[in-house]
């Protein structure tokens, strides 16, 4: 998964610029989090740990103004020859609802891999633009021109939904698309249900995950049919 040098970008210049915006609004920033365990950690249908448990912790910091920073880590598995057993996801973003029932999110997500072992290189960067209805139904773009870290373009194509049953309990659904084309040399598509149900500060999920064949030939072991069970705090 070696990749060839792409312009880098800078995130401590870039999260002293969202702190200089944060700065005139600072009785308005929110401050939250989550802590996870997941049975599977699974990303865009592939599992990042051969099916084992992962746990998981973000946080977030955001401003009325709509700009907001967040960290996010996780467990991964790799294999031993790549080194590293950590993803921490970096993400710079701005998010608006208008005309009440619409909600758009845009950010830079930079996805590092610490620990990683030389020469090998997995971090990459991708531009994440999320479009929301009724905060029920929603549409997700992400593209990157060093998908996955392997040097070529990627563009992920997504729809979801909510069909709230109670005010605890809901289903999610999920459609996916994945074009490695240009990364991989092929493509594939993923299906997700989930079950949701709040307790409080606390959400138990149990996810089914389905991927094309496609998915088996470009990450043979780890993509395919898969169940995952997680329980989060959010705080």
């Amino acid at each position: 998964m070696n990749a060839p040098a792409t312009t880098p970008i800078h995130f401590p210049a870039l999260a002293a610029t969202l702190l200089l915006a944060f700065a005139p609004a600072a009785s308005a920033l929110d401050f939250s989090g989550s802590a996870t365990l997941t049975s599977d950690y699974v990303f865009r249908g592939i599992s990042q740990t051969r099916g084992d448990a992962a746990p998981q912790l973000g946080v977030r910091l955001a401003s009325d103004t709509g700009l907001y920073g967040s960290l996010w880590a996780s467990r991964v598995d790799y294999g031993d020859t790549l080194g590293s057993d950590a993803e921490l996801d970096l993400v710079a973003g701005w998010n608006h609802t208008f005309a009440e029932r619409w909600n758009l999110d845009l950010n830079l997500t930079r996805f590092t891999y610490p620990g990683t072992r030389a020469p090998a290189n997995l971090d990459y960067n991708e531009v994440i633009a999320t479009l929301t209805l009724d905060q029920r139904w929603w549409a997700m773009l992400g593209w990157s021109d060093n998908a996955l870290a392997s040097g070529g373009r990627g563009v992920y194509a997504e729809v979801g939904a909510k069909f709230p049953l109670t005010e605890a309990f809901r289903f999610e659904t999920v459609a996916a698309h994945y074009d490695l084309g240009d990364a991989y040399g092929d493509s594939y598509s993923r299906a997700q249900l989930s079950a949701i149900y709040t307790m409080g500060k606390v959400d138990l999920r149990a996810s089914g995950h389905w991927t094309s064949g496609s998915a088996r030939r470009l990450f043979p072991e780890v993509a395919g049919s898969r169940f995952e069970a997680a329980a989060s705090w959010n705080f």
